[in-house]
């Protein structure tokens, strides 16, 4: 029963997201994609999410109870969108600002939310919780659009490019935390914030620790075969679309790169009936890094109501819990 409602939830909800995005009409600009192609083949991921320039992140006090802090700094990439190029974000210390940390990435089209009570659970796991706004998410967003609306769509320029730019602003976030004293910083990536997890291991050595659920690491079948997504790809020539993937799969594919960090300090979390993150991709990924990875009851959307998968994240998030051939129980 339960599959079934999972397998219907992610349906219904993922063709109202195509219909959505046929409706906008992106298109890819075949010029400009030669382009960017041309200019990122030859580099390494180090290279590629290299941070250019220094910039100072700023805090704002903004509750006492439960003491919750904002935080902001200007991208090191520019996307020609002011309220984007702000990165911005939430910080909620429940210890001392060395102590270990942990990143929030969250998932596509998330809006508003509350982290209040996440940040509770994780402050008993023995870490800060900092959640970071994607590129054209949160406040992020540009005027007159809904939070990830631009983040993915028929432009895979403009797509690729907000997943560069999210995998930067995290190592401006991972390079103050680690100049704040902290140096236990773990990832925690949602969909599609577990796509810019997992580019983020190919390329940041500080991070101590990365915790990936359903991650999107087969980005490229949204864009050539999903069914889902069909709109993605009616607005790029299909010798696009192949040829960009191929020649950057190891800037933006995980399955073709290997971590800078400790691998068996990765664990992936998926579910068993998710057509965004299928469990062989995830299989295939565990695979190849040799890291952890999990695959729990449930959908895309659906695994994540689940008590199971939540005691999990806690239990692997704590600094002592080593991931390192873990076989705990939820």
């Amino acid at each position: 029963m339960f599959r079934a409602y999972s397998r219907r939830v992610d349906r219904r909800l993922f063709s109202a997201i195509n219909r959505w995005l046929a409706q906008r009409g992106d298109r890819t600009d075949p010029l400009k994609l030669r382009r960017f192609t041309a200019s990122a083949e030859k580099t390494s991921p180090e290279e590629f999410f290299s941070l250019s320039k220094r910039t100072r992140v700023e805090l704002k006090r903004t509750s006492e109870y439960p003491l919750s802090y904002t935080f902001r700094f200007d991208s090191p990439l520019s996307s020609g969108y002011g309220e984007n190029d702000l990165a911005q974000g939430e910080f909620f210390p429940k210890h001392h600002l060395s102590a270990p940390a942990v990143i929030v990435l969250s998932a596509w089209l998330e809006g508003a939310t509350d982290y209040s009570r996440l940040a509770h659970w994780i402050g008993l796991s023995g870490r800060n919780l900092w959640a970071m706004d994607l590129p054209y998410h949160g406040r992020r967003a540009p005027r007159e659009t809904r939070s990830g609306e631009l983040a993915i769509t028929a432009d895979v320029v403009r797509t690729l490019r907000a997943v560069r730019q999210a995998v930067c602003d995290a190592r401006v976030l991972i390079r103050t935390l680690w100049e704040l004293g902290s140096r236990d910083i773990a990832i925690l990536g949602f969909s599609l914030g577990g796509w810019v997890g997992s580019l983020l291991a190919l390329a940041e050595p500080k991070v101590s620790k990365a915790l990936l659920l359903t991650p999107v690491v087969r980005p490229e079948e949204l864009f050539l075969n999903s069914p889902l997504f069909s709109a993605l790809r009616n607005g790029v020539r299909e010798q696009d679309r192949v040829q960009v993937f191929n020649k950057l799969r190891h800037l933006f594919l995980p399955v073709h790169g290997m971590p800078v960090i400790d691998p068996e300090q990765i664990h992936l979390i998926g579910a068993h009936e998710d057509p965004l993150a299928p469990p062989d991709s995830l299989r295939e990924l565990s695979l190849g890094w040799g890291c952890g990875e999990d695959i729990l009851p449930g959908g895309h959307i659906t695994v994540y109501l689940t008590g199971r998968l939540w005691r999990r994240i806690f239990s692997l998030l704590h600094p002592n819990q080593s991931l390192r051939n873990w076989s705990g129980t939820p």
